[in-house]
């Protein structure tokens, strides 16, 4: 029977603590396959959003303490394939810099690769529209809207929706600009048409999605207040094309508070980190690409007393 190990975590935004405990263990169980699924660099909330310094120090991360670390778990898993990706609070103005080391991992935002004979990946940074300030990786959700979820779009346009923001740039110099959503991009511009294309349709019974954000209404779209966040354009897409599997992240207390790290729609298996930045643990997500049902969700903790406890038990 064949098989095919997968770790996955996501939302780790720069916590090195984390990084470092989710590659020793990935050394460890040295699977074929290791995924990040959004949100890689840092998010100071010491630093002003429009101050560059923010932008900065995500770019060192992902220009240099990344790729070493991703090259130290390489040095001892040197045949397991690596793909990653921005989240929504990833400047977008840094893909350049992400993209600079092929030979360590594959950058798979809009981008499809081969994972083995059998399976392809893509991945895809935007979530929707959000209350929050940074808006590189943010668009309207759909731009045509089904009748069965018109109401409850419309609410979450008018109580979710934040339209003004900034993004990063880099002319004439590093930094942000004012961006504000126009109501003529919606019909246009959205996730529902980014998923409409080949790329993301094309053979979805062999493909693994690396969706930032996570389909609507489901136990992976739940934020503290118990409200569904996800995307209605990404739960149309599953319910239409059936993929083997998907992958998600953004919403980091979505497990906490649904109990449940899967799901399923129809023939497809979803999947949620439910990672937290700011824990003490990681979670992590590992199954066999073969038989995806059988996946577990661990939290492995950073501290070095929490790791010789689970040595000592064993786990």
């Amino acid at each position: 029977m064949l098989e095919h190990k997968v770790i996955y975590t996501s939302d780790m935004h720069g916590n090195k603590k984390q990084f470092g405990t989710f590659l020793e263990y990935a050394m460890q169980v040295k699977p074929q396959t290791l995924i990040i699924g959004g949100e890689l660099a840092p998010k100071d909330v010491n630093i002003n959003l429009r101050d560059v310094r923010y932008i900065e120090a995500q770019r060192k991360f992902l220009g240099d303490e990344l790729p070493k670390l991703i090259d130290d778990f390489k040095h001892g898993s040197p045949d397991t394939n690596v793909f990653l990706m921005l989240g929504n609070d990833d400047c977008a103005v840094n893909l350049g810099v992400l993209a600079e080391h092929p030979d360590l991992y594959r950058e798979i935002h809009g981008k499809r690769f081969r994972v083995d004979d059998a399976h392809e990946i893509v991945g895809y940074s935007f979530v929707p529209i959000t209350p929050f300030g940074i808006k590189d990786f943010e668009k309207f959700d759909l731009s045509r809207v089904p009748d069965a979820v018109r109401k409850e779009y419309e609410q979450r346009k008018k109580s979710g929706y934040r339209f003004d923001g900034i993004r990063s740039v880099n002319s004439p110099s590093l930094g942000w600009q004012t961006y504000s959503f126009s109501q003529s991009q919606e019909s246009n511009d959205s996730i529902q048409r980014d998923l409409e294309s080949e790329t993301f349709t094309a053979r979805p019974g062999n493909t693994i999605y690396i969706l930032h954000t996570p389909p609507n209404n489901t136990a992976l779209d739940i934020i503290q207040d118990g409200e569904h966040v996800g995307s209605f354009a990404v739960r149309e897409f599953i319910e239409k094309y059936q993929p083997k599997l998907t992958l998600h992240g953004h919403i980091h207390e979505t497990v906490d508070m649904s109990g449940k790290f899967m799901e399923q729609i129809g023939s497809s298996t979803m999947m949620s980190s439910g990672n937290h930045n700011y824990d003490s643990k990681v979670a992590v997500v590992e199954f066999d690409l073969y038989n995806p049902a059988s996946a577990q969700r661990k939290k492995l903790p950073c501290g070095k007393v929490g790791k010789m406890i689970n040595r000592l038990l064993g786990k």
